[in-house]
């Protein structure tokens, strides 16, 4: 049909400069840095011995509906195939129990240090200046909102869905009693929320997300999917991809305080001690849960963590801050030697204090203690016997009268608190590096396991008051503060934790730790 001469010309013109039909994202964020805030005088809450640049850009350069848009699809394709597709073939109960187990203690304790995250995030918003950094440290408070919510989740999932409920459902209730708690919260509270506001962002964006965020979550998602866990890959490599911009926000910090001169007098010390105090719970921890907490293996536990920490972030990614003036942490040689045997260690003291946790664990099987021989040579002279001899005794039977601290003590190997890491280590019976030094402040004693720790705690001695678990108890007897802390399931008597993971097998009450008489003891007061 043929057209009037003024529509030709109207579509032609159309046609040479056509209409815009959206504004992209990037073009809005320029546009809106017309509309900010001077903050060169800010008046922060948080202080810092550190001078943040009122020029600091933001990497992602997020606005508010493009984050919304993208987290939106990533939730409905999470919570999607969590309500449906896998509740529909029962995926919980193919977990195996071992790994079932070991998701109790990481997303419990994920969900505590993305929730104290969103207070380190919100605090580092006060405490900047330039706009664009401030932006970018807001997107991460509404991450970490959603990551609070989505380790829930999966303890909500895992507790409804899944296989023995107790410990997904209940988990802080114990902290007072469980010897890993208070490590957890030295890495995940006190680390990321207390003292300077740079030292934070330190420990969580720079250490705890850009170093440890792959052996944690990345790796994590492997060893799930071995042992039959297809929940926590869906969510977790969903927090995952939140995760590039977090680092990005823990490099753009470095760069904020490049030019300052506090910067070279202490951000490789602040970066020290923030890379140990994450390290001396993280590496050992997350050894155990990997290699003792599933069934069937990935990989050792020491060639992740090196791969990961050692030359991906030690060597890459702290390379690449060199031209700051940024170094890679003097203590990352010991950590590398703590890496192989640490985890070992911790998983002989864990089991031995099994009553006082909220997860059952298990004594390795012969094909397993097969497999940790061949990756770790000598394993079974110093590990595999002692278990041996455990079960000969009757460890996960009720009717035994036996605890493994039982042997510890039998054989003169007292176990102590590290003050500042707040981990337990045998220093008389460990392959790792952990040896007893023993200092004397206002009348107390602390006990250290290695010379970092002790260097920190000598320069703040008051930020390490913190009672341990044998200081707090002293004296009482165990199914007692048991009780007292919560560590009984729905009937008032069942222990939440427990010495095995046998379906069939019998569970320990409070009467058959009673029976037994353990008394807390201060290993300290006998020095």
């Amino acid at each position: 049909m043929a057209i009037s001469t003024a529509t030709k010309a109207a579509t032609d013109a159309l046609a040479a400069n056509p209409a815009p039909v959206s504004v992209g994202a990037q073009e809005v964020h320029r546009w809106m840095q017309s509309f900010t805030w001077d903050f060169d005088k800010n008046r922060t809450k948080y202080s810092t011995k550190y001078k943040m640049a009122n020029d600091t850009k933001e990497q992602f350069k997020l606005i508010a509906k493009e984050y919304a848009r993208m987290e939106s699809v990533k939730d409905e394709r999470q919570f999607g195939s969590l309500q449906d597709v896998l509740t529909r073939v029962d995926a919980a109960n193919r977990v195996h129990p071992k790994w079932n187990e070991s998701m109790k203690v990481i997303s419990n304790f994920l969900e505590v240090g993305e929730y104290n995250a969103i207070a380190a995030t919100g605090m580092l918003w006060d405490s900047a200046t330039a706009p664009e950094q401030k932006n970018g440290y807001l997107g991460q408070v509404l991450d970490e909102i959603r990551h609070t919510n989505q380790c829930a989740y999966i303890n909500y999932y895992f507790a409804k869905q899944g296989q023995d409920a107790a410990g997904h459902n209940d988990a802080r209730r114990t902290r007072a009693i469980g010897p890993l708690w208070k490590g957890m919260k030295r890495v995940f509270s006190d680390g990321f929320i207390s003292g300077d506001a740079v030292e934070c962002s330190i420990n969580l964006q720079l250490v705890g997300e850009a170093c440890f965020t792959n052996p944690l979550i990345v790796a994590v998602t492997e060893w799930a999917s071995a042992n039959g866990d297809e929940m926590t890959p869906t969510v977790f490599l969903s927090i995952e991809t939140d995760e590039l911009r977090h680092m990005a926000n823990g490099y753009q910090t470095v760069v904020s305080i490049a030019n300052d001169e506090a910067a070279s007098k202490y951000l490789n010390t602040d970066l020290n001690n923030a890379f140990w105090t994450q390290q001396k719970y993280f590496t050992p921890v997350l050894g155990m849960m990997f290699e003792y907490g599933s069934h069937f293996k990935v990989e050792p536990w020491v060639k992740t963590w090196n791969r990961w920490v050692y030359e991906d972030w030690g060597g890459i990614w702290i390379g690449r801050l060199g031209k700051y003036g940024v170094e890679s942490p003097r203590s990352l040689r010991d950590a590398k030697k703590d890496a192989y045997w640490a985890h070992h260690d911790l998983f002989l003291i864990a089991y031995a204090l099994w009553p006082t946790g909220f997860f059952r664990l298990s004594l390795p099987t012969q094909e397993e203690a097969e497999w940790y021989e061949a990756n770790y040579p000598g394993w079974y002279d110093m590990y595999g016997k002692v278990y041996d001899e455990w079960r000969a005794r009757g460890c996960e039977d009720p009717s035994s009268g036996f605890l493994p601290i039982q042997w510890f003590i039998e054989n003169n190997h007292p176990i102590y608190i590290d003050r500042v890491s707040q981990v337990p280590f045998c220093p008389s019976y460990c392959k790792g590096e952990s040896t007893l030094r023993v200092l004397e402040y206002n009348g107390k004693k602390h006990s250290f396991s290695d010379q970092w720790g002790e260097r920190m705690w000598l320069s703040e001695p008051e930020r390490y008051e913190c009672q341990n678990i044998f200081e707090q108890y002293e004296g009482r007897e165990l199914s007692e503060v048991i009780a007292e802390g919560f560590g009984v399931r729905s009937d008032g008597k069942t222990l939440i934790s427990q010495p095995h993971t046998n379906k069939d097998g019998k569970l320990w009450t409070l009467d058959d730790i009673k029976k037994i008489n353990c008394v807390f003891s201060d290993p300290l007061k006998a020095l």
